[in-house]
């Protein structure tokens, strides 16, 4: 009975330990960019919103060089690749897929 307490409290930190993986209890951008970036060179751009991990909106690009770049969300031209990421997935959420 007495070994049922240690090992329960292993369990926990364990499974606490496996959670966590993977989640960034911070910012991921220290310098954002607000130069322009020709869209050829882009290969994925990822929007991160605001939350108790940052207090900013991040959005990350990665080029087709490899290299991960942190935007400028306020500047205009990243803007407009805001509004199309979130006009792509409010459409995408609209279409039903049909079964034939």
């Amino acid at each position: 009975m007495n070994c049922r307490i240690p090992v329960t409290v292993a369990v926990f930190l364990l499974a606490l330990t496996v959670l966590s993986e993977g989640f960034e209890l911070r910012c991921q951008c220290i310098k954002k960019e607000s130069r322009f970036f020709h869209p050829k060179r882009l290969l994925n751009v990822e929007l991160f919103p605001s939350g108790p991990h940052c207090k900013d909106a991040e959005v990350i690009a990665s080029l087709k060089t490899g290299e991960k770049i942190c935007l400028e969300p306020t500047a205009p031209w990243v803007k407009l690749i805001i509004k199309k990421i979130l006009e792509s997935s409010q459409s995408k959420s609209r279409v039903k897929r049909v079964s034939q």
